[in-house]
């Protein structure tokens, strides 16, 4: 009989083999989940360790990936817009340039002192104390929009409503306009009636408008928060009033709308939130027990410096503590000088007590030496704690809508400029800069060989746009 090849290896039919079968089927499969899992777990570590690496790196280096020369007049400034691109503006004219210095829109103007405004695409240029004003977005001008009176502060909401808040002598004009440029409202203001405004900001949908007023109430300063509402429901108040609050005794000079529904105010003494889609109440204050020397405002961020050497507690409890110590030196030197009177009397009541404080200090020499340990632990953590206190001239937080610190960092950078770029706190002066990250790690530390004009995180890993006076340089950090 001739041979039969097998082609095919077919499970046996018999019971006991086929159980058999099935079990070392089971074992195979059971096998390669396994050691799926295993890969699936190297590759996990492998990548979170990486991830937490590149998280905590710091750079103390950067390569110049590319540079594009420009030339700047003297009052040049820039500001960072979106898509990469930034505004350059100065007395002359605005401009919008990409991150290779080619235009994509430009505008010639004459203003002694521009000033500007950003939400989103829309971006308002105005000229402080002058009477004209100019809205733009992406692709250009929208509008030109003239005043009468002397502009004081701008601001725009992402669909180009605008705010303008105008001074004359005595009396100060809250003027609202459309993106066309069509006046759709506006409030009079006096010291007198509303108080004197001396901020304002609209909602980045364009439908409210929170401004800070200083009053005067039995001769002492305060401040009144006032909500305005242009939507339907404003309709149904009174000049449109939906919300207000006094504040006697604290002085209030900013305020920002950081989301549609989200306002902070930041007064000398903390940030108080308001919150609300229609009708915005309190909700929650932060307290600062420090001058603030600077304030910063980012997405849905609320940033701080200030100075912790100028903390009024400490000051007042230092203050405190030297008096207490001048009564106590002085309550110690009158004692003294009474017991030196009596002691030429009570000659034999000295000696006595003599003998027994030299008993005392045998048995205090006694029981020290019987617990050095304790001195020496006692001494060991205090020199721990110094260590591990933190150190640094200014102390920066950053601050989400409701109110918890995100950061919270000391520095003895002299900074002139602080800001949020898509998160990142960048500090910086002239020729020096420092950057962090969401999670407070220091990121880059370090000089540059030309004066700064500004830097902004730029898209792409590790990499930041650098203003110079004379070109833009886009940096990685290595």
């Amino acid at each position: 009989m001739a041979n039969i090849t097998q082609l095919y290896r077919t499970p046996p039919h018999g019971g006991d083999d086929m159980d058999e079968y099935k079990k070392k089927l089971f074992r195979h499969r059971a096998g390669l989940g396994i050691r799926g899992l295993i890969g699936a777990a190297v590759v996990l570590v492998i990548v979170l360790a990486l991830w937490f690496w590149f998280r905590n790196k710091t750079y103390t280096d950067y390569e110049v990936v590319s540079s594009a020369e420009h030339s700047s007049t003297v009052n040049t400034q820039y500001a960072e817009y979106h898509n990469g691109q930034m505004l350059r503006y100065s007395r002359d004219g605005i401009s919008c340039i990409d991150s290779k210095n080619n235009a994509v829109w430009s505008q010639t103007y004459n203003m002694q002192y521009p000033i500007l405004d950003i939400c989103g695409n829309a971006v308002v240029a105005a000229d402080q104390q002058g009477n004209e004003a100019y809205v733009f977005n992406s692709q250009g001008l929208m509008t030109q929009i003239t005043t009468l009176l002397p502009i004081q502060q701008v601001s725009i909401s992402s669909q180009g409503v605008t705010a303008l808040l105008l001074d004359d002598s005595d009396v100060s004009w809250i003027y609202l306009y459309d993106a066309e440029g069509n006046v759709l409202a506006e409030s009079r203001c006096s010291l007198d009636e509303t108080g004197q405004p001396l901020s304002i900001s609209i909602s980045p949908d364009g439908t409210k408008l929170v401004v800070s007023y200083l009053q005067i109430q039995e001769g002492t300063a305060g401040s009144c928060i006032v909500f305005y509402n242009f939507g339907s429901v404003g309709a149904n108040f009174v000049d449109k009033i939906v919300s207000s609050k006094v504040y006697a005794d604290t002085l209030i000079p900013r305020v920002e709308y950081l989301t549609s529904s989200v306002c902070a105010a930041v007064s000398d003494r903390g940030i108080i939130y308001y919150e609300g889609d229609e009708i915005p109440e309190e909700t929650v204050s932060v307290e600062i027990n420090a001058e603030i020397l600077s304030v910063f405002f980012g997405t849905d961020r609320v940033g701080i410096i200030t100075e912790e050497t100028q903390n009024p507690e400490e000051t007042d409890s230092e203050e405190a503590a030297q008096q207490a110590a001048s009564e106590q030196t002085e309550e110690t030197a009158s004692e003294e000088s009474q017991g030196t009177d009596s002691a030429a009397e009570d000659s034999e009541d000295t000696a006595s007590a003599d003998e027994t404080a030299e008993e005392d200090s045998e048995s205090a020499e006694s029981q020290t030496a019987d617990e050095p340990e304790q001195t020496d632990s006692a001494e060991e953590s205090s020199r721990k704690e110094e260590t591990q206190e933190e150190t640094g001239r200014y102390q920066v937080n950053i601050y989400d809508t409701n109110g918890r610190v995100l950061l919270s960092e000391r520095t003895d950078l002299l900074y002139t400029q602080a800001k949020l770029s898509k998160n990142m706190l960048i500090l910086y002066n002239d020729t020096e800069c420092e950057i962090y990250s969401e999670q407070g790690i220091l990121k880059y530390a370090g000089t540059f060989d030309t004066a700064i004009s500004d830097i902004y995180k730029g898209s792409g890993f590790r990499r930041y746009v650098v203003v110079f006076s004379d070109r833009t340089d886009t940096i990685k950090l290595k």
